[in-house]
């Protein structure tokens, strides 16, 4: 399904900062989103950590879908990982593109929103309240599952995160240079 190699790897995780560039990123080899974004983008591979939003989102041909081990769903894909079991769907996200680099690619984190805001680009389909998108136990285990790739953060504030952290300007002009 995945081309052997891809220059860049993209991560959509759920923060507002990823609605300037949703639309205007153009589409890369290997996309990994989180709970609704095949709304919004088609990428190849969802991951949900809310067994809720597992069993609301109904699995498309030529996508994978992964999800932890307690969410276990036709269609989609088990993560079978302890250090999964208490994260977020980012940290499942992040798990997948562990797995799937090949090479040097560049990863791009998009929409990591830590410390800025607290708010989701998909609230108004999660109807809940606001609430905390990570903790420090999730933020450590996402520097550990991508410690020695060559990832950078795409926000044009400073997230907190122990990764590079590049403007949404600078992205566009590293993806039109490639």
């Amino acid at each position: 399904m995945f081309p052997f190699f891809y220059d860049v790897m993209i991560i959509w995780f759920n923060g507002p900062s990823r609605d300037n560039l949703i639309k205007t990123v153009p589409k890369q080899k290997l996309e990994i989103g989180c709970n609704y974004i095949e709304q919004m983008r088609a990428v190849d591979v969802v991951c949900a950590f809310d067994i809720e939003i597992v069993h609301k989102i109904k699995p498309q041909p030529g996508r994978l879908y992964y999800t932890r081990e307690q969410g276990q769903h036709p269609g989609w894909i088990t993560a079978r990982d302890l250090i999964i079991g208490g994260g977020n769907s980012g940290v499942i996200a992040c798990w997948v593109a562990k797995k799937m680099v090949i090479g040097n690619e560049k990863i791009y984190i998009i929409g990591c929103d830590w410390g800025l805001s607290d708010n989701s680009s998909d609230d108004h389909i999660y109807n809940k309240g606001t609430q905390r998108k990570y903790t420090n136990n999730i933020k450590k285990t996402i520097e550990r599952l991508l410690h020695g790739l060559d990832v950078a953060v795409v926000n044009d504030a400073t997230p907190d995160v122990q990764f590079p952290v590049i403007t949404q300007e600078h992205l566009l002009q590293e993806l039109s240079n490639k």
